[in-house]
């Protein structure tokens, strides 16, 4: 057996339950796919998720079998202990991982995205977007001349009398723009976690596609112009940036492929 058989082996036994990706992937993007419709689509794709990662679990295990962990023997996995340590008795959590190293993976990669997404939606000034989703239409985005103002949810002492409110547009941009950071974390989190190994790198092709278009949704308001134009390449992406029912549709696509 070549050596390099011998390393995919032994990565697909440690990755065995999180390669299913008809257990966890296709029912997750199902799932971001019914956000985009009515309340029946809603449900029925979370019936269809459910079903599909039960069909799953039972395809997976009657087809490839299972991967069991060995025995924790607690001698090996906790600390010595000694009745005559000056120290003192260890405390019983010690031998214990209170995180699992997926979960670690994909919240410190989760935690550092949103606090630079947060502090960039900060800075750019309001903008406003014209355009109907439902019907086709082409978005504009124009930079808000005159903000309105109205009293924020906990008043801070340096502004006694409210600030800037958001307009509805730019809201569901936004909606638009965290669904891409969130699902984009996520690609990035497993691909982290699966040792970024090259048979992974789809998932760091679509994690720097959707973080990327969260950073130039961000960056909309220093790019609008007060006509309403945008620079030709970006005008192309715009629907995609302002239209959070093509974020549903690219992010629950990107999952299901």
């Amino acid at each position: 057996m070549k050596t390099q058989d011998l390393d995919r082996i032994r990565f697909i036994t440690r990755h065995f339950n999180d390669l299913q990706g008809l257990r966890y992937w296709v029912p997750l993007g199902l799932v971001t796919l019914g956000l985009g419709g009515p309340a029946l689509l809603r449900v029925v794709s979370i019936l269809g998720a459910g079903l599909l990662m039960l069909g799953a679990k039972r395809y997976y295990r009657a087809t490839f079998g299972r991967v069991e962990r060995r025995p924790v023997e607690p001698a090996a996995e906790l600390y010595p202990v000694s009745v005559y340590s000056p120290a003192g008795p260890i405390p019983r959590l010690a031998g214990f991982r209170l995180v699992t190293p997926v979960a670690r993976h994909f919240l410190v990669t989760m935690t550092a995205a949103v606090v630079v997404f947060t502090y960039f939606q900060a800075i750019p000034p309001n903008i406003l977007v014209q355009g109907n989703e439902s019907l086709g239409q082409h978005p504009q985005v124009y930079r808000e001349l005159f903000p309105t103002y109205g009293p924020p949810i906990i008043v801070p002492p340096a502004y006694p009398h409210g600030g800037s409110v958001r307009p509805p547009s730019m809201l569901r941009a936004v909606f638009a723009q965290t669904l891409y950071l969130l699902c984009g974390s996520l690609f990035l989190g497993a691909w982290l976690w699966r040792e970024r190994r090259r048979s992974q790198g789809h998932h760091l092709a679509l994690a720097v596609l959707l973080l990327g278009l969260a950073a130039l949704g961000t960056s909309l308001g220093f790019l609008a112009r007060a006509d309403g134009a945008i620079p030709g390449t970006l005008d192309l992406l715009l629907p995609a940036l302002v239209y959070p029912g093509i974020a549903v549709l690219l992010c629950g696509s990107s999952m299901v492929a």
